[in-house]
Parts: C-alpha cells; sequence; structure tokens
C-alpha cells in the first residue's frame, strides 16, 4: 500500500507521539514494585495508582470523544502530550503516595487528550478500507513499542538507579517530541485545508450520538471493552510484579523476561492484522483473540516454571494486542461515515479504562489473597464472556 507524502508524515507523527504517550503511561508497571518496597506499600495499595488514573483517564475519553469531532484535533494532541511530559516530571519528585495519586489523576486527563484526535485524523487521511487496514497496523505499534520502552528502559532505570529516574527519562522524551509534533501538526492547522474539508463532512454526517450509542451492537462492544481492559490492563499491570517475585525466590532476573513479552506481543498484532485483511470482521478477530487469551490462561494453571509462565503471560498479551487493534482502531472507524469517529473511539477507549480500574485493585487483590490462580481463572471468565458478546455483535445490524 502505497501512500502520499502528506499520509505518510500524519501517520508517522501520529505513531510517535502516541508511542511516547504510552511511554508516559506504562513506565508505572515497570517502576511499581520498586515504588511498594521504597515506601512500604501493599500490592492492593499500590494497584489504587491503576485505579484512579484508569477511572480518570476513561472519563476523559468520554468527554473528548464528544467534542473532538467538532474541533480541530491538532492543538489536543500537542497539548495532551506536553502536560503527560509535565505530569511525569513531577512524579519523580513526589515524596509521598497521596502526592503521586494526584499527580498521576493529572496524568490521566493529559492522556485522555490524545486517542480520540489520532483516531479522527486517521479516518480523515486514510479513507479507503485497505488504507486504513494499513494504518491501523502501524498505529498498533505504538502499544508494542510503548511497553517495550516502559520495561527496557523505566524497568533497568528503576533497577539500578531508583525508580524515580524511570519517570524523568520519558518526561525529557516526551517534551522534545511534543516539539517536534508541533512543528509538525500546527503546520497543517495553519494551511487550512483540514478545516474547510472537515466542515463539509460534518455538514454530511446525519446519525445522532443516541442512536449510535443506544444500539445493541455497540453496546455489546462496550460491554466487551470493560472486561478486556480488566484483562489487558490486569496482565500488563501485574505481570512485571509476579515475574520479579518469582525472580527472587529463584534468583535470577524477572527483567530479561519482561522484555521478551513485548516482542511476542507483535505476534499478537500480526494475526489480528492478518485475519482483518483476509475479510474477517473486526469483531469477530476480537472473538478469536479472546479464545486465545482463555487457552493461554488455561495452560497457566498448572504452570510452575518461571520461563513458562513469563511466556504464557506474553501470549494472553499478544492475543490482548490483537484485540486491541480491532476494538479501539477498526470498530471506531466503521462510524466515520456519520461523523461519529471520534465519539466512538472515545467511547470505547474509556470502557476499555472502566475495566482497567478493576484490573489496579480488583487483580491486584485477588492476585495478594488467592494467588496466580485464582487470578487466571478470573481472567478465563472475562475472555468467554467477551468472546460470545462480539460473536453476537458482529450478526446484529450497526
Amino acid at each position: 500500500m502505497k501512500f502520499t507524502r502528506k499520509q505518510t508524515g500524519m501517520l508517522s507523527c501520529c505513531v510517535i507521539v502516541y508511542t511516547v504517550l504510552y511511554f508516559c503511561r506504562l513506565n508505572i508497571s515497570a517502576a511499581l514494585d520498586a515504588i511498594t518496597m521504597d515506601l512500604g506499600l501493599s500490592i492492593t495499595t499500590a494497584g489504587l495508582l491503576q485505579t484512579v488514573f484508569a477511572v480518570v483517564y476513561a472519563c476523559g475519553q468520554m468527554v473528548n470523544g464528544m467534542i473532538v469531532d467538532h474541533v480541530n484535533p491538532f492543538r489536543y494532541m500537542v497539548t495532551g502530550l506536553c502536560g503527560s511530559a509535565l505530569c511525569n516530571l513531577a512524579m519523580s519528585f513526589a515524596q509521598s503516595f497521596p502526592a503521586m495519586v494526584a499527580v498521576w489523576t493529572v496524568n490521566a486527563v493529559f492522556q485522555s487528550m490524545l486517542w480520540t484526535p489520532i483516531v479522527r485524523v486517521v479516518a480523515f487521511y486514510f479513507r479507503g478500507d485497505r488504507e486504513r487496514n494499513t494504518a491501523n497496523a502501524a498505529l498498533s505499534v505504538t502499544l508494542i513499542a510503548g511497553h517495550f520502552f516502559a520495561w527496557a528502559i523505566s524497568g533497568v532505570m528503576a533497577d539500578r538507579f531508583g525508580w524515580r529516574l524511570s519517570f524523568r527519562v520519558p518526561a525529557c522524551i516526551a517534551l522534545v517530541t511534543a516539539a517536534c509534533a508541533a512543528c509538525f501538526l500546527l503546520a497543517e492547522l495553519r494551511d487550512g485545508s483540514w478545516s474547510s474539508a472537515a466542515r463539509k463532512e460534518k455538514a454530511a454526517a446525519g446519525a445522532s450520538s443516541m442512536a449510535v450509542l443506544s444500539s445493541v451492537s455497540f453496546l455489546l462492544v462496550l460491554a466487551t471493552c470493560i472486561l478486556y481492559g480488566f484483562i489487558r490492563d490486569g496482565v500488563i499491570t501485574w505481570t512485571p510484579t509476579i515475574l520479579a517475585r518469582m525472580g527472587r525466590e529463584n534468583a535470577m532476573s524477572a527483567t530479561a523476561f519482561t522484555l521478551i513479552l513485548p516482542l511476542i506481543n507483535a505476534v499478537g498484532v500480526l494475526i489480528g492484522n492478518h485475519l482483518r485483511s483476509r475479510g474477517a470482521n473486526p469483531r469477530l478477530v476480537v472473538a478469536m483473540m479472546m479464545v486465545a487469551a482463555f487457552c493461554c490462561c488455561a495452560a497457566l494453571l498448572p504452570a510452575g516454571g518461571m520461563l513458562l509462565v513469563a511466556l504464557l503471560l506474553g501470549c494472553v498479551c499478544a492475543a490482548m494486542y490483537g484485540a486491541n487493534t480491532m476494538l479501539t482502531g477498526l470498530i471506531p472507524m466503521e462510524y466515520d461515515s456519520v461523523g461519529k469517529s471520534g465519539m466512538t473511539a472515545g467511547m470505547i477507549d474509556a470502557f476499555i479504562y472502566l475495566g482497567s480500574a478493576l484490573a489496579g485493585v480488583l487483580a491486584g487483590g485477588v492476585y495478594e489473597n488467592a494467588g496466580v490462580f485464582a487470578l487466571c481463572m478470573v481472567w478465563m471468565a472475562a475472555a468467554s464472556a467477551c468472546a460470545a458478546m462480539m460473536i453476537i455483535s458482529s450478526r446484529i445490524k450497526k
């Protein structure tokens, strides 16, 4: 698929910006174990950082999703990245857990300003089905790269130099990226072509927000997103801690294993995109990824070795990432023809992070009190429900 120069530039900018934004969000997972030990926190208490972030992020996504369909998205992107960078910098100087919660809450506000405008920009610049599939596949790299940088760079910083540096490095990288993105994106804003074309597109759109939100098909997607977010962010948040504690018991380094996981995730994304390119309905692709996650969780139950646990958790992550591409990118773009791509993207991401809020405290509590076995059983039940709902959604008229 060959893109125009403007398409290539815009897609590259979106990919880089969102990768760095993930870096400024997921570094908390890499530093969480060091933070709990430094401040003497329990696992469940530390999970409050993830829970508060997720709730605020979800609310922000809903608000921004409603707004971004009616305004120019470029300033949103630059402001969100700059704000997240400053929050990471402030996090590195926080002296108490309440201060950390406050800073990470503000970070959630700025983080919620990025995804909905990116979906709208991609939907605007990439019209054909093949173009959107290719662009969405490129955007899926951001999740993998963000996790890799968070666990590779922030994880190493936390292990070797203390957890505070694991926030300062991403902050500096984000500020430089924001400055470069501002030069590119604001030049597009001054050009004026976006505004005039967007006005024509808005005039042609006809569906009401309530009609979209009340459709059974979309409601099933939202319900799936809650359970999906619980599984995805439960695995993302607690895998470094699970492996780190297994590592100490076996006198082995957990960092090496966590670095493998983002590479495994790429397989899930490639499989999901391949299924979609072969004509599979995005909702059915999500269902297939959930079945794969169920099987991996089932295999985790008798697993005991650190290497096998790491690989199986990596496979669960891979299945989640394969589904993520469909849920957050392609499904919202289905509503672009009625001018609701930003709104649906915001709602979907918001409900995913409502599930993520459960992952922070509920999954942490299950793991702390009942162990990995019970946590896997909960993930299996959630994956089964997700698969069933997405199959039903694919058969209902949107």
